[in-house]
């Protein structure tokens, strides 16, 4: 788990939650008040053909899928897998933020292997919303993120080497 969570504000900008995102290399921001009390969370890949002036609280995604701090880390792999999600915001008792647990932290302790996570892109190595095909020039299967799908960004060859998280 990595704690405390970096969150955005509900009222803070798409630009400043993107910054924030970029600046610490994560994917999924959790949208939580001061106190802690968390009201959604948004993904990177939500926030790219938003405004940079609006609120990221007309972007975020809301019920959150959470965990609690008492819970396993397999738990939370269960958890991860039946509800298809690449990160749980960890909730103490009293229903705050505490932390956040990601597939790559479940996989550095062992609770899940490289085989659960999604494949990396071939262009940019991220695991993060990656699709699968055919490539176009062979009959090998090729991933891309939706970042580079979108941008036009695809090479030929084997992925980067990249950190799972």
């Amino acid at each position: 788990m990595t704690t405390p969570a970096i969150t955005a504000d509900p009222l803070a900008t798409v630009a400043r939650a993107l910054a924030l995102a970029d600046r610490h290399g994560f994917c999924h921001v959790p949208i939580a008040w001061d106190d802690g009390e968390l009201v959604g969370i948004t993904c990177v890949c939500d926030l790219w053909g938003a405004k940079s002036h609006e609120l990221v609280i007309q972007h975020m995604r809301v019920p959150v899928v959470t965990i609690g701090a008492r819970d396993t880390v397999l738990r939370a792999a269960e958890v991860m897998r039946d509800r298809d999600v690449g990160c749980l915001p960890v909730l103490d008792e009293r229903r705050r933020l505490v932390g956040i647990v990601s597939e790559g932290d479940l996989m550095r302790v062992g609770a899940i292997g490289l085989d659960h996570l999604p494949p990396a892109c071939m262009t940019c190595g991220s695991r993060h919303h990656v699709r699968a095909g055919i490539s176009a020039t062979t009959t090998d299967p090729v991933a891309y993120c939706l970042r580079c799908l979108g941008r036009g960004e695809r090479r030929v060859g084997p992925a980067p080497a990249n950190d799972p998280s």
